[in-house]
């Protein structure tokens, strides 16, 4: 019963890693995956070389300050090159993300496969092998220190680690950003994994010890931000059996050092330096040398986004939406499709139950340290990311699989609680925190690859690319049939291919469903502007200006119109 029931819940939960990953924007927009970042590196490390396997256009190497965002824009975004986010050092072109994901996965599916393996593939790979070792972990857990709950447990731990976790809205845009991340995911999953071994068999903790040491390693050579959560290889020794054993300290030592050590001289052949990642050399659409990265004055603001934030909630399906742009402290970057986990994934307060079974019932040093670890695995990469300009929901995949193993434990804490009658109060908690925090991060998972689609959408228009635009607002209109940014996508197609009537109804069936969609009013009133129907485009010029005064765009066409408009 156990294994079927668990069996189900991975089933659902590696369909919605599928489907979101499978209709996301990933691979850069590359048709071939093989000119996709990591299979870049993967290609140039396959031909002895630290650099990506891609040579530096020459609109690239004139510039005489090619780091200038504006400067280096067609290079940048342009449909022809698309370096956005490679880093651009002495006329090469490089990864500043971790050598890892290239190392350990994508160079070997290509020397088994011959193919090259799309980053939307990896990704959902990686966090379905997060997601087996954290059951693995979790399973051994349960039938250590709480033996007597029931079967279903482990569905139930499925479906808060897959899905509670957060992983969905990575696989809802799986790209080269995400890949380092998901790596981690499963790296420090590995980690914890062996701790568990090592402080179950205290008294032969070394090979287990070591495993976890060269998991942290693989997870630095990653994501080196993850460092501070290294602290966790210290964690096993509080026990005295392990903290006496001299092999015990090597093996949590020596693993992590040589990845370390291994790092730095990769940077060193790359940048100059043992400690250059390379960031500063980054092709992006700010100037990332004059960043002001990491500041105290993020914090706050920071902590409120990746904890609190709420999202847009609409009729339009799938209901959860992008919130408008947040007020942000100077130098910050803003957010990118940000939502609190503590308030959209709810099941994770009951990670709050674990220090309280722990001091009640006791269940032995290796529950308490094993907790303690995924904590502070936790707590140390939401503090230090609270400190950067930016807030993207695929940083807070660095923090939430944590808190959702520490929730999975808990509610089998909460499922072992005495008497019967307080079982069945915590169930009338916890059951519909699953069932929403289970249905949330798919339907907003959703929303983002729907706005993906109409933006590039948008960028297909501007490229001229028309056949592209077209497929890309369909795609995202397949995704979110209500959606007006589609819409208003297909209508702007319209204008273009000079249908003026075939682009009113559209938009006029846009703004009639949608009174309160400030560009629809707008993109209205220009095309009635243009057929010379000078009253009719005063309504809903004016209509947009009411719903977005501070636009400044809608308030240059708002000084342009008739005096009677405004």
């Amino acid at each position: 019963m156990e294994f079927r029931l668990a069996s189900a819940a991975f089933i659902v939960v590696f369909a919605a890693y599928l489907f979101l990953g499978g209709m996301g924007v990933t691979d850069r927009n590359n048709p071939d995956p093989r000119d996709a970042g990591y299979n870049l590196l993967a290609r140039g490390l396959l031909s002895g070389h630290l650099y990506v396997d891609r040579e530096v256009p020459q609109v690239l190497a004139r510039l005489k300050d090619p780091f200038d965002p504006v400067a280096n824009t067609v290079a940048r975004v342009g449909p022809a090159y698309r370096l956005h986010d490679l880093s651009y050092y002495r006329g090469r072109l490089y990864l500043y993300f971790g050598v890892a994901p290239a190392l350990f996965v994508f160079i070997p599916w290509h020397l088994l496969t011959g193919g090259w393996l799309p980053h939307w593939a990896a990704v959902v790979l990686l966090c379905s092998g997060g997601l087996l070792v954290n059951l693995l972990l979790v399973r051994s857990i349960r039938l250590s220190a709480f033996p007597d709950t029931p079967a279903w447990m482990t569905a139930v731990s499925t479906l808060i680690l897959g899905l509670g976790s957060y992983a969905p809205l990575l696989a809802a845009r799986a790209d080269m950003w995400e890949i380092p991340i998901a790596f981690c995911y499963l790296s420090v999953s590995i980690a914890l994994r062996c701790l568990w071994e090592a402080l179950e068999r205290p008294e032969r903790p070394a090979k287990w010890l070591a495993l976890a040491s060269a998991a942290f390693g693989a997870a630095f050579a990653a994501r080196p931000n993850v460092l501070p959560g290294a602290a966790i290889l210290l964690f096993p020794f509080a026990c005295a059996a392990i903290r006496g054993n001299p092999r015990a300290w090597l093996s949590a030592v020596l693993p992590l050092a040589l990845c370390g050590a291994g790092v730095g001289l990769y940077n060193d052949l790359r940048f100059g330096s043992p400690f250059d990642f390379g960031m500063r050399y980054q092709l992006a659409g700010v100037y990332v040398a004059r960043l002001r990265a990491f500041s105290a004055d993020y914090v706050p603001t920071n902590l409120w986004f990746y904890l609190f934030q709420g999202v847009r909630w609409s009729p339009v399906f799938p209901y959860a939406h992008e919130p408008p742009d947040p007020v942000v402290p100077p130098g910050h970057g803003g957010t990118e499709h940000i939502s609190g986990a503590l308030l959209n994934s709810p099941i994770l307060w009951a990670a709050l139950a674990v220090p309280i079974f722990i001091r009640t019932r006791r269940p032995g040093r290796g529950v308490a340290l094993i907790a303690l670890s995924a904590a502070w695995a936790a707590l140390s990469a939401l503090i230090l990311l609270s400190f950067f300009f930016g807030a993207c929901s695929r940083y807070q995949f660095e923090f939430v699989p944590e808190l959702a193993l520490l929730a999975s434990i808990g509610v089998m804490a909460m499922e072992s609680a005495r008497p019967a009658r307080l079982r069945s109060l915590l169930r009338i908690a916890w059951v519909p925190a699953l069932a929403f925090s289970s249905a949330f991060p798919v339907l907003y998972g959703i929303d983002r690859c729907a706005s993906d689609h109409n933006y590039l959408g948008i960028s297909r228009i501007v490229e001229r690319n028309i056949p592209g635009a077209i497929h890309e607002f369909d795609t995202a209109q397949f995704l979110s049939p209500g959606n007006p940014f589609s819409r208003l996508g297909s209508a702007i197609i319209l204008i273009g291919e000079r249908k003026p009537a075939d682009a009113e109804n559209v938009l006029q069936s846009l703004v009639r469903d949608f009174p309160d969609y400030t560009m629809g009013h707008f993109a209205l009133a220009n095309l009635l502007k243009g057929e010379g129907r000078r009253d009719e485009a005063i309504v809903h010029f004016r209509a947009a200006h009411r719903l977005d005064p501070d636009n400044a765009i809608i308030g240059k066409a708002m000084d342009a119109a008739p005096a009677a408009a405004r």
